[in-house]
């Protein structure tokens, strides 16, 4: 199926998984093995250096927590962070999410072929089987739509020469309406989880709640707030049972805890020693809280981190943290983490390096981390182990309960805006959402430490929707900073609003004096928050038809 309204792509655009016409098609689809395979094999191609890097580049780079750092060479990657796209940039290319869609549809083609002959290869197991492959298409395409506004869009697999790929256009809504209705439709067949709790498939492939999650933030775009609610909901409920299960497991010595009636694993386990929760969720990985993660190990190496954060060393890495981010934590003023007791400030950067306005990522960089809060002041004693990036790498994580327990806030929020007889309820709900993780963050659970700390205020957010708004906004940020979210949760707000006056607002000050006219000019038009498409793809196939805002770019650099 193809949608009608959306830029095509050439047949190189998808990817050949093997000689289709004579093996696949003859030798090779014979059992559920085979199908198991090239499902696997679709997980591979999410796992790839070219979709990892621009998982992280699309969400994150353009945001208001990134800067480039003195020490980068790559040209690209300057010009993305100063607002400076064009076509020609290397990472306008987008081929490697239609490798893994092409693998997701060749599953979704073959499958139901292996099924009637193979005995062995169930109904149920074929149900399961693609619901996995409708989520990963669901969630490329998510990641471009989100990125480009407008991409070529397929379900038909690559399977012989005869295919056309010169694909009519396609709307961000149209796609965004159909990955509802596919995820809608094998919600209910998607597995719980893959045999005990403990294997690496509960986060590593897609499961019902990572479903959930990838509906509840399609929900939160489309502005239909009761269904992104009811997602969020459900994804609580599924953690409630684990958590319950730990409990009876492990007793008192569960780490995972209450927060407002959330169960959220606990910064702190021994005593005033607080980390335990980034050691869980960004050191080990598979953790309590994660609900899809891409793994990586000693074989497949995470491609983002050691290249562009702190990576090996406290002095390398393509990226750094705005001086927003970075200044004034331990004086109090910072502008971003407001709390001293805000260990998040330290998960996130300035671990190693101490130069103003020059503050290394540290997420994902480090193992273990750990920090003593028997001082009352998170900055006077910090340690942490690197990962060796020679023989292990960090996992990469795509939704995490924090994150659906935000968006669950956002929604409420949004909601009692239109309806005033609820509004009370509403925004406690969601002040309640956002203080559980709040509190997890700041170790506000620990008495000693609560009384140099200062939680979250009702009162200060329960008159002002805007105000409540920005509070969810701004914890978003803190708790998912470095993690591919900023910049996709400004081009939301941005879209609801109507305007890009609060992205420029949050963006400008991180560039320079001098340009900070013409990036607010450019980003005027909202279809400058999208990428451009790359030229490269645009002389193959005549379909594909550039956002104007980027155009005008492409003739003025041509002047020049």
């Amino acid at each position: 199926m193809a949608l009608a309204g959306l830029a095509a792509t050439s047949c190189e655009d998808f990817l050949t998984l093997m000689p289709l016409n004579d093996i696949v098609l003859e030798n090779f689809w014979t059992d559920k093995n085979d199908v198991e395979a090239v499902l696997l094999g679709s997980y591979a191609a999410l796992e790839t250096s070219d979709c990892m890097v621009r998982m992280s580049i699309w969400g994150e780079m353009r945001s208001d927590n990134v800067t480039s750092s003195s020490n980068n060479s790559n040209n690209d990657i300057i010009q993305i962070t100063r607002d400076n796209l064009l076509s020609t940039n290397s990472f306008s290319t987008y081929k490697c999410f239609y490798d893994v869609i092409n693998r997701a549809n060749t599953v979704l083609h073959f499958a139901p072929i292996v099924q009637e002959n193979d005995p062995n290869y169930s109904r149920r197991d074929l149900l399961a089987n693609e619901a996995e492959a409708v989520g990963l298409r669901a969630l490329s395409y998510w990641y471009l739509i989100r990125a480009y506004k407008n991409v070529p869009y397929t379900d038909e697999p690559s399977i012989d020469d005869t295919h056309d790929f010169f694909i009519p256009v396609s709307s961000f809504d149209s796609i965004l309406n159909v990955l509802i209705a596919d995820l809608e439709s094998v919600e209910p067949n998607a597995v719980n989880r893959f045999g005990k709790r403990e294997k690496a498939e509960n986060t590593a492939r897609i499961t019902r709640s990572a479903i959930n999650a990838m509906l509840a933030d399609m929900y939160l775009w489309r502005g239909d707030y009761d269904k992104c609610i009811e997602r969020c909901e459900a994804v609580t409920a599924r953690k409630i049972e684990e958590w319950n299960e730990l409990i009876e497991e492990q007793g008192t010595s569960c780490n995972v805890k209450d927060f407002n009636g959330y169960p959220l694993i606990s910064e702190v386990t021994n005593g005033t020693v607080a980390g335990n929760a980034y050691n869980e969720i960004f050191g080990t990985g598979n953790s309590f809280e994660t609900l899809f993660e891409l793994p990586y190990d000693g074989q497949t190496h995470n491609p983002f981190v050691d290249s562009y954060y702190n990576g090996s060393s406290s002095s390398n890495g393509n990226l750094r943290a705005t001086s927003e981010v970075g200044n004034g934590f331990t004086s109090g003023s910072n502008a971003v983490f407001k709390q001293k007791t805000d260990g998040r400030y330290f998960q996130c950067c300035n671990i190693d390096g101490k130069q103003t306005n020059n503050y290394g990522i540290t997420k994902y960089v480090y193992q273990t981390l750990e920090y003593n809060l028997s001082t009352g002041s998170v900055g006077n004693s910090y340690k942490g182990t690197r990962f060796n990036f020679n023989t292990v790498y960090p996992n990469w994580i795509i939704y995490r309960y924090t994150d659906v327990l935000l968006m669950e806030a956002e929604a409420k929020v949004l909601k009692a805006k239109a309806e005033p007889a609820q509004r009370a309820q509403l925004m406690q709900e969601a002040f309640n959402l956002v203080d559980a993780v709040n509190r997890r963050a700041n170790c506000f659970n620990i008495s000693s430490y609560l009384a140099n700390g200062k939680p979250l205020v009702f009162a200060e957010y329960s008159t002002s929707d805007s105000k409540m708004e920005e509070l969810v906004l701004d914890e978003r940020r803190r708790e998912l900073m470095y993690e591919g979210k900023r910049w996709f949760d400004l081009v939301r707000k941005s879209r609801r609003d109507g305007n890009t006056e609060y992205l420029v607002q949050k963006i400008l000050p991180k560039h320079d004096a001098s340009s900070q006219s013409a990036v607010r000019i450019k980003l005027d038009d909202p279809d400058a928050m999208y990428f451009p498409l790359n030229k490269d793809e645009i002389k193959i196939n005549t379909l594909l038809k550039q956002l104007p805002v980027f155009e005008e770019d492409e003739f003025i650099a041509k002047a020049k």
